[in-house]
């Protein structure tokens, strides 16, 4: 996208040689070039278990005490605050579904990072996350006491049916 806007810029200042109202679209052709070249160099973001990594810097989940979002979704800008007062920027040039799934898991696997100024919600369910330094399984919350009420009396449902397609199998036979 970098080297066609690029392009696009030339052509747009080849026109503005003839027709200088084209020097307006040129410009922002080469800006827009510049801003998607220098996103594309940017470091590779990876998540593993134990943190995030930006490049050659990893950042462990229980050290992020803060996450500040911009209201940007692609692409994607974070703030992350350390427990030593540290600011990070996460720039994340994906598309909307992979900054949308990047955010969510940043916000999971750091549960004690305040979230735009608000603590994270308590969940029941817990997802597991091994943390290196003890050796041990640390669990995080994933559904709410009222979700978790759902999916029992759904299960119960079932239990009591037996099979979803009870009514149109015995219509069947």
């Amino acid at each position: 996208m970098g080297i066609v806007a690029i392009i696009l810029g030339a052509m747009s200042a080849w026109v503005a040689y003839q027709w200088l109202p084209a020097v307006v679209p040129a410009t922002l052709f080469f800006i827009t070039a510049l801003l998607l070249l220098w996103l594309n160099f940017r470091p590779v973001i990876e998540v593993t278990e134990r943190g995030i990594s930006v490049g050659n810097r990893s950042i462990p989940w229980s050290s992020i005490m803060r996450i500040e979002t911009t209201g940007w979704l692609t692409p994607l800008v974070l703030r992350l605050t350390t427990e030593g007062g540290k600011k990070i920027v996460l720039i994340y040039p994906g598309d909307l579904e992979s900054s949308s799934r990047l955010r969510q898991i940043v916000s999971t696997c750091a549960p004690h990072a305040l979230l735009d100024g608000q603590p994270q919600r308590r969940r029941q369910a817990t997802i597991s996350v091994r943390d290196s330094r003890n050796e041990r399984l640390e669990r995080y919350p994933l559904l709410t006491a009222e979700d978790e009420a759902e999916v029992e009396r759904m299960y119960q449902r079932l239990r009591e049916v037996g099979n979803l397609d009870s009514q149109s199998s015995s219509e069947d036979k």
